[in-house]
């Protein structure tokens, strides 16, 4: 069993008795997996999303090597797991996919209480815990709100399309944001919230070109309708998005992170779209040098994607 499986049958058996058949079949209730025994591994594929909290770890001043014990490395990921449940499962429940269950608001508040104990115990602090959890949640409306308005309106900014990303999920780097303020240098904290925001923006770009049909249906319009491009430039803008989240990591010293981008960026550079148009091109790029720009990263200092 991985560890993520190993982490979850933990949290089952940890909430109360009526709850945990339900609970150790989320994943396939919230459809995240066709089994009913499947895990959240089955969605959150990509090794930061299921481990950031390592990458986190990294310490440019002690030469790549992790400067946290493997124990307590090990509370961190166990403390971003947990974020990892809590988070899926409202943002799962948000978008009117999921059958209404009577059970949810209370599986939902001890998913969220098992994270702010587990942060709590990484940090070994109950208030930046605390704080950070419902930063957090607090980040997730917002842009849950964000995103409703837009799609109402049937229009979204490039601006606005970062900061809905970055909002909804920011409980996703919550324990390696709390990892990095409270055992690593907190001065580092807005590079890596920068690169994570950006390998989380080349994933929905990913993602929203993919589902763009699904979209449609759903809410009447798709996220590159709404950003006014063809779903081909946003599959296209994904490895662009990705390879400015490698060079922002790497350029602040987490070069495991960085690497990694890297490597996703070429990867994606493979996803092509049914038509190889100019169009899609040029919306993507378009779209990377809005990203660049908004992230103040200089056009001639980076080096030209390919494709």
């Amino acid at each position: 069993m991985d560890e993520c499986r190993l982490d979850y049958a933990e949290s089952v058996e940890g909430l109360p008795v009526d709850l945990r058949s339900l609970a150790a079949e989320l994943p396939f209730h919230l459809g995240l997996t066709e089994q009913t025994d499947g895990g959240w591994g089955d969605y959150a594929a990509l090794k930061p999303f299921q481990s950031l909290s390592d990458f986190a770890s990294e310490d440019a001043k002690l030469q790549g090597r992790p400067h946290l014990s493997g124990e307590h490395r090990r509370h961190y990921l166990r403390a971003h797991r947990r974020g990892g449940f809590f988070g899926l499962f409202i943002d799962r429940l948000s978008d009117g996919q999921v059958a209404d269950r009577p059970e949810w608001p209370r599986l939902g508040a001890c998913l969220f209480d098992q994270w702010c104990r587990s942060l709590a115990d990484a940090t070994g602090s109950e208030a930046l815990a605390t704080h950070a959890t419902h930063a957090a949640l607090t980040a997730w409306e917002s842009g849950m709100d964000l995103e409703r308005t837009c799609l109402e309106q049937r229009a979204l900014t490039i601006p606005q399309y970062v900061d809905l990303v970055s909002r909804k999920v920011a409980w996703l780097g919550t324990a390696s944001f709390c990892l990095i303020l409270a055992h690593g240098r907190p001065e580092r904290l807005p590079t890596f919230r920068r690169a994570f925001d950006l390998l989380l923006l080349s994933s929905q770009c990913l993602d929203d070109a993919l589902d763009h049909e699904e979209d449609a249906r759903l809410h009447g319009v798709s996220f590159p309708a709404a950003l006014g491009v063809p779903p081909g430039g946003l599959l296209r803008a994904a490895p662009r998005v990705a390879r400015l989240g490698a060079e922002v990591a790497g350029a602040g010293g987490f070069s495991h992170l960085g690497t990694w981008l890297a490597e996703r960026a070429r990867e994606l550079d493979d996803v092509r779209p049914a038509s190889h148009s100019f169009q899609n091109e040029l919306a993507a790029l378009v779209l990377g040098e809005s990203v660049a720009t908004l992230y103040g990263l200089a056009k001639d200092a980076r080096a030209e994607a390919p494709g």
